[in-house]
């Protein structure tokens, strides 16, 4: 299933919203991308939630996007935090150890 993505925000906090469901892949890498690069275009945003508790797939590709988007996120000063990961999506972030650096600190 393709991936959609749904965003909101920013709230009072500058914490902004991007819901995800469906697959992350390598066809949907950039669109996830693109996303997160859009609200980090917005002066308003400190923070980034991105919510995964809708997708049922994702791949190396997308959990690189992820690491980097946080990175991204990072070195403009803002924070970037993946939650709602299951099944699937929560094995792999385990198996890979990525799951403290999208889900934690710095800036959590």
């Amino acid at each position: 299933m393709a991936a959609s993505y749904t965003t909101g925000g920013p709230r009072p906090d500058g914490t902004a919203r991007l819901d995800v469901e469906g697959d992350l892949d390598l066809t949907t890498r950039s669109a996830l991308v693109g996303h997160v690069d859009a609200l980090l275009e917005d002066a308003t945003v400190t923070g980034i939630v991105i919510d995964v508790s809708a997708v049922g797939f994702i791949d190396s590709s997308c959990i690189g996007a992820l690491v980097g988007c946080k990175l991204n996120a990072e070195k403009t000063g803002r924070t970037l935090r993946v939650q709602g990961a299951r099944g699937q999506v929560d094995e792999v972030f385990e198996m890979t150890g990525v799951t403290a650096i999208l889900s934690g600190p710095p800036g959590a």
